[in-house]
């Protein structure tokens, strides 16, 4: 989770003994005896402690979820304290929330509202909300107008906005992309995510190519098969079009990734290889290739988009 790579990246990050040995104590001091309850949330977090994390903590069980809310808000001070720079927390796909990491949230927001080092971002989709009034993702999304939060409403793409992605993809001008953009707006809705698709699926079919003839070497077009095709105006349908025609491994391998969620990390790759029988990292790697996953770092492979 976000917390355990933070204080990864922190184990990693700090060099100098002293500095080890403030945040240490910093920790210690803030979390107490209750950093054993901590710890089994956030496996990193001993190691940038020196308490004795392998007692039994079995007597932490009754916690309330309150104390431990507490406890990640008295760690992400101690954390942005002594962080060189300013730490942004990223969380994308909030409406898929469940109550208790709202809960959480709500919690780091407002013990974070005089922290100027803490920089929170989230990605919610309100139309999805819009759909589930009575769900605790939408009464926390109202919330969330009360609190000193900037909403930013990102829209699709205009004609225009297509026009310059197409004519930046193909290294063509733009009044030459315009009669392939305005189709291609209209067919995935000015949705950056299902334009690249779409041309993806045009190259693959054909209808999109790159020219070498004579002296005019640049990408072509069919306009009118283009114009004919029966592209879906939904991404999803375009999506499993293109994972029907996958290889039976690389199948498998999206299938197995998506029972994990957004990401899976190499760790629970090698774990579910050996009782698998297949190497689920060099299937991974090759579902990264066909755009369906990314490869973050060295660590894990995440999903390009939530509906994949």
């Amino acid at each position: 989770n976000m917390f355990n790579d933070m204080c990864q990246l922190f184990a990693e990050a700090v060099r100098s003994q002293g500095m080890k040995q403030n945040l240490a104590s910093a920790l210690e001091s803030a979390l107490g005896s209750q950093a054993r309850l901590l710890s089994r949330f956030l496996p990193n977090l001993p190691r940038l402690m020196t308490l004795n994390f392998t007692q039994n903590s079995s007597s932490y069980c009754s916690e309330s979820t309150q104390v431990i809310r507490r406890l990640f808000c008295k760690t992400l001070q101690v954390l942005s304290f002594y962080s060189p720079g300013p730490i942004t927390i990223l969380l994308d796909d909030v409406q898929w929330a469940d109550p208790a990491s709202l809960l959480l949230i709500s919690s780091l927001l407002q013990c974070s509202k005089e922290n100027k080092r803490v920089f929170f971002l989230f990605c919610v989709r309100d139309n999805e909300i819009q759909h589930s009034l009575d769900s605790p993702v939408h009464n926390w999304y109202q919330s969330t107008f009360e609190m000193p939060l900037k909403h930013i409403t990102l829209a699709n793409l205009s004609e225009d906005g297509v026009n310059a992605m197409v004519s930046d993809t193909l290294c063509l001008f733009p009044r030459l992309t315009r009669p392939l953009s305005r189709v291609l707006h209209r067919k995935a809705l000015g949705n950056p995510f299902f334009v690249w698709q779409t041309l993806k699926v045009l190259q693959k079919e054909g209808y999109l190519y790159h020219s070498l003839r004579g002296t005019m070497r640049r990408w072509m077009w069919d306009m009118d098969k283009i114009s004919e095709l029966r592209l879906s105006e939904n991404v999803l349908d375009l999506l499993i079009r293109q994972m029907d025609i996958l290889p039976s491994d690389l199948k498998m391998g999206l299938e197995v990734a998506s029972c994990i969620g957004a990401a899976v990390s190499m760790t629970v790759l090698g774990i579910l290889s050996s009782h698998l029988k297949v190497d689920l990292a060099g299937i991974l790697e090759r579902v990264a290739e066909k755009g369906f996953m990314d490869r973050v770092g060295t660590e894990k492979y995440r999903f390009v988009h939530d509906r994949v």
